[in-house]
């Protein structure tokens, strides 16, 4: 068995934050990485650096400066030797309850499919909608539809694209690896697949951002229980899951609740925590805290999956203006390699820290 190390470009520091992706690339490669996520606020980034385009940041610039900049992309990647693993995240698609809403989301998604063939990568991750109750449904007929109709969409043309979706923590409805599962089996096609991501199956049953332990009565438990249906299930359908990404997280300054200072009256506590509070792997000396390793140890070791893993974090740290941020955010992300080689018990060639196979 081989893993090979990858990274979200988001995760070496924001677009808005000037951090540009070369600079990112730059990191990712210096440190060993072997593929990227390309976030599609990076994309934007590039757009808007084309000397037609619009002079500032436009947050919606046309398809056409998009797809030059997926072309000028796959090119800066190819010349670093990074693969392009996936684009990422396309939000908010699946049992959107107003017609023309689904209609334009769906339209928006083929674009997407045509991006990612430009970019060259074979992947698009869709991860669970978090919108009000009102605004999508809970039916997982109508959600695997959805997916029917975009997993179709990338197969009309060569090469298929694959469509992995992942349950979050704050998603209104599909919070679980267990609820992803389901409609995958729904949907019943064949590049239609999971994204497992350790934080979020972590997330949901095991910590709560608005206590102050952080953690959930029985959640060391609830893990066992739910790894132990992660073998059962997947073990024999190992093939479904088409991507992992790994990330642990930390307890919030303070219990996310009313008068706290990341209160949001907008927001799930476990949405702002998210996005404001994740590490690398075992990054204890910054606090993580979750049940990753555990977690990790199933998927590898036990449901038997291979290929790429990539190294998901959120932060403020991202947002920070520091030239020295993507530099710093890789180098932390080897560091959390290491430590999953070494517990993984995988081997690694002396001359290619991105690359790890399992010892027979």
């Amino acid at each position: 068995m081989t893993y090979k190390l990858a990274i979200p470009t988001r995760s070496l520091g924001h677009a808005s934050a000037n951090h540009s992706l070369v600079n990112k690339l730059d990191a990712a490669k210096g440190y060993g990485y072997q593929g990227v996520e390309i976030c599609f606020e990076d994309l934007l980034s590039v757009a808007n650096e084309q000397p037609s385009s619009p002079a500032q940041f436009c947050p919606n610039p046309s398809l056409k400066w998009i797809d030059v900049a997926a072309v000028k992309v796959k090119g800066m990647c190819e010349e670093k030797g990074i693969e392009i693993v996936c684009l990422q995240l396309f939000h908010q698609y699946e049992g959107l309850v107003n017609a023309l809403d689904r209609e334009v989301r769906f339209l928006e998604l083929v674009n997407w499919i045509q991006i990612a063939r430009i970019l060259g990568t074979r992947m698009i991750i869709i991860p669970a909608a978090s919108l009000p109750a009102d605004e999508t449904t809970k039916d997982l007929e109508v959600i695997a539809n959805y997916f029917r109709q975009a997993a179709d969409a990338g197969l009309m043309h060569c090469p298929h694209i694959h469509i992995a979706y992942e349950s979050q923590c704050s998603a209104t409805y599909i919070d679980r690896w267990e609820f992803c599962w389901d409609v995958v089996r729904k949907v019943d096609r064949h590049n239609f697949g999971m994204c497992l991501d350790t934080f979020h199956m972590a997330a949901c049953i095991f910590a709560d951002p608005t206590i102050p332990s952080g953690c959930l009565t029985n959640g060391a438990t609830a893990v066992e229980l739910s790894m132990q249906r992660l073998v059962k299930a997947m073990e024999a359908n190992c093939e479904k899951i088409f991507h992992v990404q790994i990330g642990d997280a930390r307890l919030p300054d303070e219990p996310i609740v009313p008068g706290s200072p990341d209160y949001d009256p907008e927001q799930w506590p476990r949405t702002v925590w998210s996005e404001n509070y994740r590490l690398f792997y075992r990054e204890e000396g910054r606090g993580a805290y979750l049940p990753i390793m555990k977690i990790s140890d199933t998927i590898f070791n036990h449901v038997g999956y291979e290929g790429w893993v990539s190294l998901e974090i959120f932060n403020r740290v991202m947002n920070c203006e520091n030239a020295s941020v993507p530099e710093e955010l890789a180098r932390r992300g080897a560091v959390s390699w290491q430590k999953l080689i070494d517990d993984m018990g995988w081997w690694v060639p002396p001359a290619n820290l991105g690359v790890a196979s399992a010892v027979c």
